[in-house]
């Protein structure tokens, strides 16, 4: 068995020399050329450690330069994921370790994302990995889990972030959107408070195989998550305090939809503790969520309440309205002036009789 895996490395690192040999003679372009270079030395085959740090570096002082050379190294690293004979949990999941640092990084501009559209139906959409296994060993399969959430993780952040018209992993990005977010409209707060709720949510969708948390390419997985999952809470935090200050100006159905997103939020608490223990608890996020709700709470019984209040005074009102229109139309007619002035005509309303007094 030892025997066996010695030569599944030595193919493995043999395998990745050939690529890099490859890569060297038939790409014209230099910088190309480096990048997809750059790309094999970080997710080796070799290793079952996460990309080392220089190796990142080096690929994110490239993807810094221009656009294009950040399209190159994204297209680079989506090649490296899907262009493979036999799947390999590890390199899937260094690729993914090595995508994420690139948007972590602040040159990946989601709108611009061109090598995640698909060009046609058999284009991969996305990373799309939820198929993908690696049947080598029971702890390929266990990882092949953590790629498949992963990769769903990162499709989460660039969704999210194209709502947010900003990118999430961004912390430049936090103080401008602090500053443009008492400009927004309540459908667009709703919007971006809904896509927050639902990657916190998919962040909870992680594997609950928590031994796997101790090997060094999930703890740096988690590692990555958890500084998004801080993110999130800063983009939800900002959200929730504007509202806060316009909260009167919610309908009923408004404030209903809100306290929704809240109660799902909260109904992650429990999860995102055992995910990740004592590191982003954020007890003032959690404080905002529980004080929001209650104001929420409040609020909507109150409206509740008047709406009530409101339809009870107008349903009385046309009550009376319709008991005075019954009476009038019931009440005799009586003497109505008729003939040359002295004398009137007596109506019976039951018997119809007309007589001169």
């Amino acid at each position: 068995m030892g025997q066996s895996k010695k030569l599944k490395n030595l193919h493995s690192i043999l395998k990745d020399k050939a690529k890099i040999i490859k890569a060297t003679f038939t790409i014209t372009n230099r910088t190309t050329t480096s990048i997809q270079i750059a790309v094999i030395r970080a997710t080796t085959r070799s290793t079952h450690s996460p990309p080392p740090d220089h190796r990142i570096s080096s690929l994110l002082s490239v993807a810094h330069t221009t656009r294009h050379s950040a399209s190159a190294c994204t297209s680079a690293i989506i090649h490296r994921l899907h262009h493979h004979h036999q799947p390999n949990a590890y390199v899937t999941l260094k690729s993914l370790i090595t995508l994420h640092s690139i948007i972590a990084g602040g040159s990946f501009v989601p709108k611009d994302h061109q090598s995640f559209r698909p060009t046609s139906a058999a284009d991969h959409h996305y990373l799309n990995l939820s198929r993908f296994i690696d049947n080598t060993d029971t702890q390929s399969r266990e990882f092949s889990l953590w790629a498949q959430w992963y990769a769903r993780f990162l499709e989460s952040n660039l969704s999210t972030s194209k709502v947010l018209v900003c990118s999430l992993s961004s912390k430049a990005e936090i103080d401008k959107k602090k500053e443009n977010v008492k400009y927004s409209l309540f459908m667009d707060l709703f919007k971006e408070i809904e896509a927050l709720v639902s990657m916190i949510e998919e962040i909870c969708r992680a594997p609950r195989s928590l031994h796997c948390q101790t090997n060094d390419i999930i703890y740096e997985v988690m590692r990555l998550v958890g500084e998004d999952y801080r993110m999130t809470q800063y983009h939800t935090m900002i959200r929730l305090t504007e509202l806060s200050t316009r909260i009167h100006g919610l309908s009923t159905n408004e404030l209903s939809e809100l306290t929704l997103y809240l109660e799902r939020l909260e109904g992650c608490k429990e999860r995102l503790t055992e995910l990740f223990a004592n590191r982003r608890r954020n007890e003032s996020f959690w404080e905002l969520v529980t004080e929001s709700m209650a104001k929420l709470l409040r609020l909507k019984e109150d409206k509740e309440l008047k709406s009530v209040s409101r339809r009870m005074i107008e349903y009385t009102t046309e009550s009376t309205q319709l008991k005075k229109q019954l009476r009038e139309a019931s009440r005799p007619l009586g003497l109505l002036p008729l003939g040359d002035g002295n004398h009137w005509l007596s109506v019976d309303p039951y018997n119809l009789t007309f007589s001169l007094a």
